[in-house]
């Protein structure tokens, strides 16, 4: 399932739900408008780790921006 959220700087990301991992945690794509892309493991308690990231379909090591932490902290209420 893909939903589109809309972050504090007015862009639209989105999120789409890859697996439940063990437990009550989850693996999420969330996708910037930019063309950046991170492959993330989120707790219940809202623990985020970077699994992978990528910029226009390339692998790259990418930091996640300042916006991601109430995405995460969204996804980890629901």
């Amino acid at each position: 399932m893909q939903d589109s959220i809309e972050v504090y700087t007015d862009e639209e990301v989105t999120v789409e739900h890859m697996k439940t991992l063990s437990g009550c945690d989850a693996r999420f794509d969330i996708t910037a408008e930019d063309g950046r892309k991170w492959r993330v493991d989120l707790t219940r308690d809202g623990d985020t780790e970077i699994v992978t990231s990528w910029r226009d379909g390339e692998l790259a090591d990418l930091e996640f921006p300042e916006w991601a932490g109430d995405v995460t902290a969204r996804l980890a209420r629901v």
